[in-house]
């Protein structure tokens, strides 16, 4: 099953943005943790239906901090963290700059809710993808 398709059908089953993110990282680690993504859907649709800040910008800081993040009292964050946050952050307001208003959902939607079909879908995809690569680009993935 291809990225889209595992999206559709998170998709289907009711969850949103941040888990649908948070379910592709568990799925390519072969892991289960209903926990995590019963908490990251505080950030589905813009903190938890306030709208404020997309929840596939959130969701993909969620993807970074997993693997960079700190998980333990032991454990240091990558000293590459806060950059790669930086980045992600800075690119996604770029993209959503050329596209729409701004970062927030109903920006994104433009008081239209069939937009969040035609739009959430790619641009959760689009930042799945560039965590990824930012993840892959510093060697921690």
């Amino acid at each position: 099953m291809g990225l889209f398709e595992r999206m559709l059908e998170l998709s289907n089953q009711g969850f949103a943005c941040a888990q649908i993110m948070m379910q592709l990282v568990l799925d390519t680690e072969e892991k289960d943790d209903p926990d995590l993504i019963r908490t990251v859907g505080a950030l589905n649709d813009g903190l938890r239906g306030t709208g404020q800040v997309c929840g596939a910008l959130t969701g993909g800081m969620c993807v970074l901090s997993y693997y960079a993040g700190q998980g333990t009292a032991e454990e240091m964050a990558d000293p590459d963290y806060d950059n790669l946050a930086q980045e992600l952050y800075d690119w996604f307001k770029q993209l959503i700059a050329e596209r729409y208003a701004g970062i927030s959902c109903p920006d994104i939607l433009e008081g239209d809710q069939a937009n969040k079909l035609a739009r959430c879908p790619g641009l959760v995809e689009e930042t799945f993808g560039k965590a990824v690569q930012l993840l892959e680009e510093h060697d921690l993935l």
